[in-house]
């Protein structure tokens, strides 16, 4: 593969290690700004597209994407979940972008902490490994570089990078591609979600914009 280094490089300066953060998005940015200064942000994945509740308010995936809800704007402490007809509690701090994994039995989910840094200029990109594969590195072909290494399975993990650009990206497992994202454009103010799913030898992976439900 023939690549351009100077591209390389450029890509490379703009990965910015994703944490907490509370700059204002400009542009095209679709962050809202919350109505309390302590509110955070939870999202739930249901493939299945089963009815979501969170803390009231009803919610559910889109057709054919992700499989992710909207995020819904939450305070701080006890949330209550619904999904389908299990229920699920779980426990949030002030500041924070959250996703809920529902587990197989009642009651039991997995609550990550999604890298959103909300910063201007910057688009966020998160990763899920939800495979069998117990660590998987989200890759960028353009570049030949590596954005999100070694992501566990049933864990996230997430960077800022400097927008807008265009970029497709592919799951790999050491150098065997899993599955495959077609280019796609990141946005300021804005955040990407690819999620890698599947199971026994056969996997699929989508990307979408992260939405909110206001």
């Amino acid at each position: 593969m023939t690549m351009i280094p100077d591209l390389r490089q450029l890509f490379a300066a703009t990965l910015l290690i994703g944490t907490a953060g509370i700059a204002s998005a400009q542009d095209d940015g679709l962050y809202p700004a919350p109505s309390a200064p302590d509110a955070s942000f939870l999202r739930v994945y249901a493939p299945d597209r089963a009815v979501v509740q969170i803390d009231g308010t009803r919610t559910e995936a889109g057709v054919d994407a992700s499989g992710l809800t909207p995020y819904i704007e939450i305070g701080p402490g006890p949330v209550a979940i619904t999904v389908g007809d299990k229920s699920y509690e779980i426990t949030a701090e002030a500041n924070r972008h959250y996703s809920v994994l529902p587990g197989a039995e009642v009651g039991t989910a997995e609550l990550l902490d999604d890298a959103v840094t909300r910063a201007a200029g910057q688009a966020d990109l998160i990763f899920y490994n939800l495979s069998d594969i117990p660590a998987v590195d989200l890759y960028v072909p353009e570049v030949d570089t590596v954005a999100l290494p070694a992501v566990a399975a049933q864990g996230n993990a997430g960077v800022a990078l400097r927008a807008p650009l265009t970029l497709s990206f592919e799951a790999r497992d050491g150098d065997t591609a899993l599955a495959t994202v077609p280019p796609i454009e990141l946005l300021r103010g804005t955040g990407l979600t690819v999620v890698l799913s599947g199971k026994d030898g056969d996997y699929s992976a989508m990307a979408e914009t992260n939405s909110y439900d206001r």
